[in-house]
């Protein structure tokens, strides 16, 4: 199999994953969790977050299952931070609970949310093998925690930086703090194409490097994070100097 018709598989499943039932496609709304019984928008039933984790108080009429069987009465349920479980079902929807930043949130996936019904793809530039790169890792001795921006304006979150990376791109040696993904690593990145063909910023994921520190990023491989399609997504934003210098123009475009 050749790399073009690899990455055309990996698009594929790519792109399935995206417009599944309950995927990052079918979000429609988030809360944070108040800290009295509160209403939410759109859906049934009185929320709340405590010491104790996140309660949902309802009735027979409010339709919300959870995995035990209705809510009649109170049901509870917790997360920890960066986590989250899909907790609560109102009809077709899903009701995900997460931490983020210290706080409970709530975020509804709705298989009937436009953006899931008018999916047809994501744009992205078309396979180069110049944009597959060997690539240097270095660990850090000890694994760094460090504060980064996210999708929205009243969340900070932490990244774990394990290492970094260093990649030559268009003769330029561009040095990435890495996080981990998996069995491998992950560069959230900006670059001169963000806000122009592309999201704000992307990532690309790598394989575990070799005992030599050896790998290769595949900026074809380049995705755009949930924030790109949804005003719901909580998405960390690249580590302080994850910039690349030059249009990297390779993997997804900005979504339409």
């Amino acid at each position: 199999m050749t790399a073009r018709q690899e990455w055309d598989q990996w698009r594929a499943a790519r792109e399935a994953s995206l417009g599944e039932e309950h995927g990052w496609l079918s979000l429609t709304g988030f809360a944070w969790l108040p800290d009295e019984p509160s209403a939410l928008p759109g859906l049934p039933g009185l929320w709340w977050a405590g010491e104790d984790g996140a309660h949902v108080r309802a009735e027979e009429q409010d339709r919300l299952v959870t995995d035990v069987g209705p809510v009649l009465g109170r049901a509870s349920a917790d997360v920890a931070e960066s986590g989250s479980l899909h907790w609560v079902r109102h009809d077709d929807r899903v009701v995900e609970l997460l931490r983020r930043g210290g706080r409970l949130a709530v975020r509804t996936r709705d298989p009937q949310a436009p953006a899931r019904l008018a999916f047809k793809g994501v744009p992205t530039w078309e396979h180069d093998p110049e944009w597959v790169r060997p690539a240097t890792f270095t660990p850090a001795q000890e694994p760094v925690t460090v504060e980064v921006a996210t999708a929205r304006e009243d969340l900070v979150q932490q990244a774990r930086v394990v290492g970094t990376v260093d990649v030559d791109i268009a003769g330029v040696r561009h040095r990435l703090s890495a996080v981990p993904a998996g069995d491998g690593l992950a560069l959230l990145f900006h670059d001169a194409t963000n806000e122009v063909t592309s999201a704000p910023w992307r990532s690309v994921a790598t394989e575990a490097p070799d005992p030599g520190g050896n790998l290769v990023v595949d900026f074809n491989r380049a995705v755009n994070l949930p924030f790109a399609f949804s005003d719901h997504g909580t998405c960390p934003a690249p580590v302080s100097g994850n910039r690349i210098a030059v249009a990297v123009t390779a993997g997804e475009k900005r979504p339409a």
